[in-house]
């Protein structure tokens, strides 16, 4: 199912949705209103229809929430039902740059960044963290369990086993807060169980002075909350910004996908929001659904138009529009599926002429699997 939402929310989400009907998929949307809009019209940011999609839905793709006619608390009731009772406790962001985007200084060499952050998204400030003392004392509470910081933990290293990555570094900052203490703690007892796995600690402060002068050493990131939402917004920079960053929240039976942005109520209806984000955040989704083969068709059909350059949106340095973005980025899934359909049909003539062949591959169970 689809939550719009707020602000630019259904101008980008439009688009994913254009691109996953493009790979041929037999995928059932339904769009539900839902955040600050749904609140001003019917007095509730999630109304009972839009909740009872939600829990029938096998996914959900979001847009954003917010509206400076609420109060910031009444649209984001929306997050909190969607991470906190929904528990889609692993915020999973994962930030690479694809070719055509970053420096035009010809004299810098191309980077690789292609890193996983990982980050707990039901515990640590999460989203109950607002407190007041009068008029003159704000306050923040912090909680991390251990089974919390074990839960977060397993999944990244589970994740990056599925994705064949290397090396996986713990951020906190274990050495005044106690929480981040629990948090490294139990890293360390988790990832004895995965030896195969090259492991790091690093403070925040070092992982964000590495992850902005050197974001192609780092890997995989697992981190509370906080520190995960800041570390990605200082290495989304290096890949085009906000435009091009998706993300996947997942629990062991439930999951939603979501760009990483917010509402952008300064270019709503202009055309002009770079809508990958969210059809990348669609490409996440495929994979929890285990439309593995598809979701690669997505990544390599936003690769080629962006390396391409001619079709991108202002905020990395085109002219396009939104829908020119999302037509463009569909009309090559929908070209490679066609070659792969033909591609199939090839390889299965050949099988059928292989009298020594003994058994068909094992399909492989996806990076989503459980």
């Amino acid at each position: 199912m689809v939550l719009p939402g707020d602000g630019i929310g259904p101008e980008v989400t439009a688009e994913a949705v254009k691109v996953l009907k493009a790979t041929n998929i037999d995928l059932e949307f339904l769009d539900c209103s839902v955040g600050g809009g749904e609140y001003l019209e019917g007095g509730d940011p999630l109304p009972p229809d839009a909740l009872e999609a939600v829990n029938e839905a096998d996914a959900v793709l979001f847009g954003a929430v917010g509206h400076e006619g609420t109060p910031y608390e009444i649209p984001r009731k929306v997050l909190i039902y969607l991470r906190m009772e929904k528990d889609a406790y692993a915020n999973v962001r994962p930030v690479k740059l694809y070719s055509g985007i970053g420096s035009s200084d010809p004299s810098q060499p191309p980077r690789e960044i292609d890193i996983i952050i990982v980050r707990d998204n039901a515990e640590g400030f999460s989203l109950m963290h607002s407190g007041r003392l009068g008029n003159t004392i704000g306050t923040d509470r912090r909680v991390i369990t251990n089974f919390g910081a074990k839960r977060i933990v397993k999944f990244a290293y589970d994740y990056a086993i599925k994705l064949n990555r290397r090396k996986i570094t713990c951020v906190d900052q274990s050495n005044w807060l106690y929480s981040d203490k629990l948090f490294r703690r139990s890293f360390k007892a988790v990832s004895e169980r995965y030896p195969s796995i090259a492991k790091e600690y690093l403070h925040v402060d070092v992982a964000a002075m590495m992850m902005a002068r050197h974001p192609e050493n780092i890997d995989v990131i697992v981190t509370p909350d906080i520190y995960g939402d800041i570390l990605s917004g200082v290495v989304i920079g290096h890949v085009g910004g906000v435009g091009m960053a998706p993300s996947a929240c997942v629990g062991d039976r439930f999951a939603f996908f979501e760009h990483v942005h917010g509402t952008a109520w300064d270019i709503v209806g202009k055309g002009i929001a770079n809508p990958i984000a969210s059809i990348m955040s669609g490409k996440l989704m495929l994979e929890w659904l285990g439309h593995d083969e598809e979701a690669w068709l997505v990544d390599a059909a936003v690769n080629e138009v962006l390396a391409e350059g001619e079709v991108r949106t202002p905020d990395i340095g085109g002219t396009s529009h939104t829908w020119e973005v999302g037509d463009t980025i569909a009309e090559r899934v929908m070209e490679m599926e066609v070659e792969r359909r033909e591609y199939r049909s090839h390889i299965s003539l050949i099988r059928d002429t292989m009298a020594t062949m003994d058994s068909p591959p094992v399909a492989d169970k996806g990076v989503f699997s459980k």
